[in-house]
């Protein structure tokens, strides 16, 4: 299996940096106080019966769910960017066998090969 050579790792530093910067954007336009306050002020200015109120509850929970879903991606792209700096990065973490540059490239993050990712998937099911 060949490693990663240093053109590979530019261009996943690359990677890793673009889906950082649109991960913030996310989280920024997610969690932006002005968005939510005028999406409330409008909200309490118009008549709703509970399937409306039902609704909104339910959108906000789903706001939430992305913001969490959000701050995970941007927490395994910066120990991915850690990795890379400690030159510890494209290691599986359980077999420490190099991880296929072809699974880095479609996903930068991952921290196990692709046998022992399945093999924690089925672990983790039970």
């Amino acid at each position: 299996m060949a490693r990663l050579t240093s053109e590979d790792r530019e261009q996943l530093r690359r990677q890793l940096e673009v889906l950082k910067q649109r991960t913030l954007d996310e989280l920024r336009r997610r969690t932006d106080p002005t968005d939510a306050i005028a999406e409330r002020v409008s909200y309490e200015h118009e008549v709703h019966n509970n399937a409306e109120d039902a609704e909104e509850e339910r959108s906000e929970d789903l706001r939430f769910a992305e913001i969490d879903i959000d701050r995970r991606r941007l927490q395994e792209i910066e120990e991915a960017q850690m990795r890379m700096a400690k030159e510890s990065y494209g290691v599986c973490i359980d077999c420490g066998e190099d991880i296929l540059r072809e699974r880095l490239m479609a996903y930068p993050m991952a921290l196990r090969c692709s046998a022992c990712q399945a093999a924690w998937e089925r672990k983790r099911r039970g």
